[in-house]
């Protein structure tokens, strides 16, 4: 239940996104409410229901819509029995749609991520951040390696395999070609290392410098610290689908980083390439303020994804198996 938008592709793309709720359960009753700004009003759209209905908020988190608002338009309608369902985030079919807008931006992560795609750890020294370090980290497959420490491609390991390097990997001792020769007490060099100069060692090539990606996860933010921690959840989801690219909150109100801030901690971390993900149902001032502030590929709102629309549904139907109705109905709240 957000508060509609002044931007006429909101209902636009709110009205497609039922489109297909309806069209993979045809026969279900659908209806559409906001709190505001649009039509119809949510309260208008249940005055005008009989009997039962199951509240479905498009909603990405936790938050005051989700813990005030919701139950004080339920009480508002004594004449329905209702049935609230949990918002839509955080949830895997969001991260395949999120996924699935970024690589219709232009997003590849091949471009961008290293073999062990980086740690966000210790985000606790930028205070921009404005939450704890248990909020802001990014799961294990997230952090940045490296960091202190000497990556494994980088080790002059198992050197026995580089015969031109002229050593041994027991001793570090000079190889064949100048192997000595124990004769009593004496060592004798043999006759072949006095025949030319002693091989050398051959320069390694510079390592190329990665490339390292991350992404931004664009939220609306909230004061509550429920939403907070689902967008982490969020973007822990989003971080795994990518295969491992850090991806850290940034919000267009509440507190924690901006999506501006959540930028510059990405790239004091080393990581060059940058993107957007629009964690919005739909767009909005929210979302237009977000992708003003990405530095290059920016996603779409979720929108009528049909991850989304699969996920309406499920929300419906976990609403339903916690205390059913007898005459299924489903109102979406906007």
């Amino acid at each position: 239940m957000a508060h509609g938008s002044r931007n006429p592709e909101a209902l636009r793309t709110v009205t497609a996104l039922l489109d297909r709720v309806r069209a993979l359960r045809p026969g279900l009753p659908v209806r559409l409410g906001h709190i505001e700004l649009n039509r119809p009003v949510l309260t208008d759209t249940l005055a005008a229901l009989r009997g039962e209905a199951v509240l479905v908020p498009l909603l990405l988190g936790r938050g005051y819509h989700i813990k005030q608002d919701i139950p004080d338009v339920a009480a508002a309608a004594p004449h329905l029995r209702i049935l609230i369902a949990t918002p839509l985030g955080p949830d895997p079919l969001l991260a395949e749609a999120l996924h699935a807008r970024l690589t219709e931006a232009g997003w590849s992560a091949d471009t961008g991520r290293t073999a062990e795609a980086g740690r966000l750890a210790d985000l606790s020294r930028f205070p921009e951040a404005g939450r704890t370090p248990e909020t802001c980290r990014l799961p294990e497959a997230g952090r940045l390696a490296g960091i202190g420490r000497i990556a494994e491609t980088d080790r002059l390991a198992d050197v026995s395999r580089l015969p031109e390097t002229g050593r041994t990997p027991e001793t570090g001792r000079p190889t064949t070609a100048g192997r000595a020769t124990q004769t009593g007490l004496r060592t004798q060099t043999s006759l072949r290392t006095q025949t030319g100069p002693p091989a050398q060692p051959r320069p390694r090539p510079p390592a190329p410098a990665p490339h390292t990606a991350g992404v931004v996860l664009a939220a609306a933010g909230s004061r509550d610290p429920d939403a907070a921690l689902d967008t982490a959840r969020a973007a822990a989801l989003l971080g795994a689908r990518l295969g491992g690219v850090p991806v850290l909150p940034g919000y267009a109100s509440g507190s924690g980083p901006t999506v501006s801030e959540a930028v510059r901690i990405l790239t004091a971390l080393g990581h060059d390439r940058i993107a957007v993900a629009s964690y919005f149902t739909a767009p909005g001032r929210f979302a237009t303020e977000c992708a003003e502030a990405a530095p290059g590929v920016v996603a779409a709102p979720l929108g009528a994804h049909p991850a989304v629309a699969r996920l309406v549904l499920h929300r419906y139907e976990q609403a339903l198996a916690s205390a059913p109705l007898s005459h299924p109905a489903a109102t979406v709240g906007v």
